[in-house]
């Protein structure tokens, strides 16, 4: 696990050296300065991940079939390592800076009460003797009242990386224990933090100008059935001296792919079976809330557009900006969306 925490200083630091070059002025308020965001944005890192986010870093995993190996390594979607197997798996899902065993899952999280108790992004955990432990990830319930629920895991060589219903009968207390990410308490330097997405507002009255957003290509969408569709992302961010206010937005454009494309000529139609935006609200490299909107029915519904996830929350002191992360399913086949994939800073809003 070396380099993990050099690479990203290393990024950190490049987004202030870079600001100190480049900035654009925003006359809002007395006391606001707006920087125009660096090549080479920080991640939405900090001690705090979404629920969502942990379940869609899960998803990415299984979906890219990571065989199990207790000393083999693979990446997240942002190029970090982990061990793959059960443990190093709920350490990339839960974006840890290495990866932990499950002796020591729990020094950065909190026993729950009860397994009636698990949410999105939870775990069950044993920790035997030796080798013997095992480390499971929760995804939701399929019926809380019979006690089945289905799960991500590292599952060991027999069968890898699964996603399946299991029962808490298979998991007796007090041999297995369920815990939490973090402790809740907002202790951001020694403990971590998960948290639940509050929902955005879809609109498309809104800015998509240098002075508020940044803005990344997303890779082609090579689609079946559909003309290949072509993307970009926004990040923005500005300040409302009326309401006191940070107003953040994330916004997909969408259009048709313009170069060879043997799938079809169709432009409309199920093209993605689920396609979200999360805005991020950070001060400084810790996210402060995260807000979620699902667009795959306008990018189904027209060959090109522009659309945007809002929220707003009250500004305090300190350096605001939006990162974010996207995910889609581009299958059409019923699955939910991969992913995360990462996009980083608009301009940084001092308060």
């Amino acid at each position: 696990m070396t380099g993990i925490g050099s690479a990203r200083d290393g990024r950190r630091s490049g987004r202030w050296f870079a600001l100190v070059a480049v900035f654009v002025a925003l006359v809002v308020g007395a006391s606001m300065v707006v920087a125009a965001p660096p090549a080479s944005a920080a991640e939405p890192r900090g001690n705090r991940i979404s629920r969502a986010e942990i379940i869609s870093r899960a998803q990415d995993w299984w979906q890219r079939q990571i065989p199990y190996s207790m000393t083999g390594a693979a990446t997240d979607v942002q190029g970090v390592s982990y061990r793959t197997d059960c443990s190093g798996f709920i350490s990339m899902a839960w974006r840890l800076p290495t990866s932990r065993t499950t002796d020591t899952l729990d020094d950065v999280s909190t026993k729950l009460g009860s397994v009636r108790d698990l949410q999105p992004g939870d775990i069950l955990m044993w920790d035997g003797p030796g080798n013997e432990g095992h480390v499971v990830l929760f995804q939701k319930w399929e019926d809380k009242a019979a006690g089945k629920f289905w799960l991500y895991e590292q599952s060991g060589t027999a069968n890898d990386m699964r996603h399946r219903v299991a029962d808490l009968d298979d998991y007796p207390q007090p041999k297995w224990s369920a815990y939490k990410y973090g402790d809740g308490d907002g202790d951001f330097d020694a403990r971590y933090e998960s948290f639940t997405e509050v929902d955005g507002t879809e609109f498309t009255d809104f800015s998509t100008s240098s002075t508020y957003c940044n803005t990344s290509d997303l890779p082609l969408f090579r689609l079946t059935g559909f003309r290949n569709v072509e993307a970009r992302i926004y990040s923005c961010a500005r300040y409302e001296s009326s309401d006191n206010t940070i107003r953040g937005w994330m916004a997909v454009k969408w259009w048709p792919y313009a170069g060879t494309d043997d799938d079809s000529t169709d432009t409309v139609g199920t093209k993605f079976d689920g396609f979200g935006l999360h805005p991020q609200l950070q001060v400084g490299t810790v996210t402060r809330r995260e807000a979620v909107c699902w667009m795959g029915g306008d990018i189904n519904a027209a060959a090109s557009g522009l659309r945007g996830c809002y929220f707003a929350m009250p500004a305090t002191s300190g350096d605001w900006s939006l990162d974010g992360w996207v995910n889609w399913d581009e299958n059409n086949d019923g699955e939910p969306p991969f992913g995360p994939r990462y996009t980083y800073g608009s301009p940084i809003i001092n308060r």
